[in-house]
């Protein structure tokens, strides 16, 4: 490449024209003074000499280097915050300056006479001018990290407008000087174009290949004749050379934080990274970066590109989940890039579904089960979950070998959360077994009141049994228990009060009926206070007792019940769900259960303990819980949320009912990844033939 004879003249007179109008940029802005103009204008000129007066860079690897190392050895907070931010100021201008800037790189090839020369290192670019405004920090030195802040929102405003037409006077000035725009084919040197690869079709099931699938179906044609540029931009993306380069360049944004919280070894505890507003109480949290293959200069017609942008909607799909706490997200933000350079060299993360990249993913979201959706980052687990994402991005290179050690240390984060969850749920073992007593004891009630209508006693008397009779030993069985002396008393009352309207011929019978009624009487009266029936309608019914008792001791049959069938009053259904609440010392266990007793299903229950459940109780409100204990016999199930203090006790028959219904649902075992691909699938799907 031949360099133009008077590549001296035409670079000082571009460097000084860039500087001046740059200056006249700026001041037009009305956003500094003089000194702070002079300031950027000095920075950036110095990076413009910078760049001409480097032949040729080592390797990528080096230009990494150069490129984050200031930022790495940074440890004020402040300091790294804005170098984090002058860096995204970089790439959102480079992004916005477009073609305009892409020819004037081109020209700089020509007139460098570097093929080499990488489009971020541009003498003018958008860098240039960002090296300018922290040489305008480092010269103001007082000042806040707010003010400083908003003064390069402001910038980033202004030059997002003007920038454009400054690369285009720069443009023109070099085109007058002969410059030519280098051609395309000749800035990379690609080692081997690897050839397009088909995309098998997908498995059934697998939803992340059946997105990989689609999109690959709408890559763009390659154009006629592009071919014939064997070192064109397609082809050198898909070279090991270009490869490599992409993976240092997501390296470098790595270290320097762009897509995620930075940790600087050495500077921060671990697992704390260097972000303050992260780590605030209560602070609002900004959307995570998502990472794209047009923002990282990959064209769509290459197929890497598929694997790139696969994994943005599957991120997209996971930051735009309502159910993940903001915490977690920012976490699997944090990871963005260790996994697409995972993706980068094995393709296997899109088809196995046991991938240990995708497994560390699932695991954190399963370890967050139950965290409330605006949990601290400082809770135990989101720190935890911090320190185990950070030594994952501090690992060097792609081996997924990280990943599976990083899924072991999470599955004993999730056993550790269990067993505390489990000796939490022991404190409420007692009022569930209060909860199975009743059911027994109503059961037991339910069997001696339906044993006694089946002997068909009269309509008043019935209806007594099955009130009265039925609340008062209920009562009883509370206080002294069923297999009480007091509890058989009330029983044999019962048996007692039928036999007494049953005819009475005999002498014998007539003699202990008169000794049974006195102690009866007693017990029917003691059973009607403890029910709390008034007193007129307890005579009523002993005067209902005494007609019937004298029918009997005359031989006669009752008329009132002749030909009437049995009682079942009550005992047919078990009615409609009912919510209620046990209260001991500070616990309170709510109840969702049966007015009258039910039995469990007859099939086996979908979960088990440490599975986590969503489920709609009586009020309506989705609850999220964690199975802490099943009742051996009854089989009620004790939801725990320890984060919320939610506690409950679910009937196992609501509960199946709720789970196949889709008010309840097992979210323990999910796939993360899996469950965002098949909504971006469902969407990109439903969007295909727009």
């Amino acid at each position: 490449m031949a360099m133009h004879s008077d590549s001296f003249e035409v670079l000082r007179n571009c460097r000084a024209l860039f500087v001046r109008h740059l200056g006249a940029l700026l001041q037009d802005s009305h956003l500094v003074s003089g000194p702070a103009i002079a300031a950027v204008q000095d920075g950036a000129g110095a990076y413009f000499d910078e760049v001409v007066a480097t032949d040729k860079r080592g390797s990528f690897a080096d230009e990494v280097d150069g490129l984050t190392a200031s930022r790495i050895t940074l440890l004020a907070e402040d300091d790294l915050e804005l170098g984090i931010r002058l860096d995204n100021l970089t790439a959102r201008l480079f992004e916005n300056s477009g073609d305009s800037l892409w020819k004037l790189h081109l020209r700089f090839v020509t007139l460098l006479r570097r093929p080499d020369l990488p489009k971020s290192d541009n003498p003018v670019g958008p860098k240039s001018i960002c090296r300018g405004l922290d040489t305008l920090f480092a010269a103001a030195g007082a000042g806040s990290l707010d003010d400083k802040l908003n003064l390069l929102d402001q910038f980033e405003a202004y030059l997002r407008q003007n920038l454009p037409g400054l690369y285009a006077e720069l443009n023109a000035f070099l085109e007058k000087a002969g410059i030519d725009a280098a051609q395309p084919a000749i800035i990379t040197a690609p080692d081997s174009p690897t050839q397009a690869r088909e995309i098998p079709a997908a498995p059934a099931g697998n939803a992340l290949e059946g997105l990989q699938q689609l999109l690959a179906a709408r890559l763009p044609a390659m154009p006629e004749g592009a071919a014939a540029f064997s070192g064109g931009a397609a082809a050198s993306l898909l070279s090991q050379s270009s490869l490599e380069q992409l993976m240092f360049r997501l390296e470098a944004l790595e270290r320097v934080g762009r897509f995620g919280p930075p940790v600087i070894p050495g500077s921060a505890p671990a697992g704390e990274p260097m972000m303050p507003a992260l780590f605030a109480e209560g602070s609002p949290s900004a959307a995570p970066k998502i990472i794209r293959s047009g923002e990282l200069g990959i064209p769509k017609t290459a197929t890497e590109s598929v694997a790139i942008d696969t994994l943005a909607m599957i991120f997209e799909a996971i930051f735009a989940d309502p159910e993940l706490p903001d915490a977690l997200k920012a976490i699997v933000s944090s990871l963005q890039i260790k996994v697409l350079k995972v993706a980068m060299k094995d393709s296997a993360l899109f088809t196995d579904s046991a991938h240990p990249a995708r497994l560390v993913l699932d695991r954190m979201a399963q370890a967050a089960l139950g965290l409330p959706l605006d949990v601290s980052p400082r809770h135990p687990v989101c720190r935890r979950l911090f320190e185990l994402a950070s030594h994952l991005r501090l690992e060097a290179g792609s081996d997924p070998g990280p990943f599976a050690a990083t899924v072991g240390e999470l599955d004993a984060l999730i056993a550790s959360r269990h067993e505390q969850i489990a000796a939490e749920a022991a404190r409420y073992l007692p009022l569930l077994e209060q909860l199975d007593r009743q059911d027994a004891l109503v059961t037991r009630v339910a069997q001696t009141i339906r044993a006694a209508l089946h002997k068909n006693p009269p309509e008043a008397i019935a209806r007594f049994l099955d009130g009265t009779w039925r609340q008062a030993m209920l009562d009883i069985g509370r206080e002294a228990g069923p297999d009480s002396p007091s509890w058989q008393e009330y029983a044999a009352a019962i048996d007692g009060l039928l036999w007494s309207f049953q005819p009475k011929t005999a002498a014998e019978d007539r003699k202990q009926l008169a000794q049974r009624v006195p102690p009866m009487l007693r017990t029917l009266k003691a059973g009607m206070e403890r029910a709390g029936l008034p007193s007129g309608e307890q005579e009523a019914f002993l005067d209902t007792c005494f007609q019937l008792q004298t029918q009997a001791l005359r031989a006669t049959a009752s008329a009132d019940n002749a030909g009437v069938p049995p009682v079942e009053a009550a005992l047919q259904a078990p009615g409609r769900p009912v919510g209620g609440r046990l209260q001991s010392g500070d616990l309170v266990l709510l109840t969702f259960d049966f007015p009258e007793p039910h039995s469990p299903p007859a099939r086996p229950p979908a979960y088990a303990p440490g599975d986590w459940i969503s489920t709609a109780l009586g009020d309506g409100a989705t609850r999220s819980g964690m199975v802490g204990h099943v009742s051996p016999g009854t089989q009620r199930v004790l939801l725990l949320n320890p984060e919320s203090g939610f506690a409950a006790a679910v009937h196992p028959a609501i509960l199946d009912r709720q789970l196949r219904d889709g008010s309840a649902e097992i979210r323990s075992g999910r796939s993360l990844f899996e469950l965002a691909a098949q909504r971006v699938l469902g969407q990109a799907g439903g969007n295909s033939g727009n």
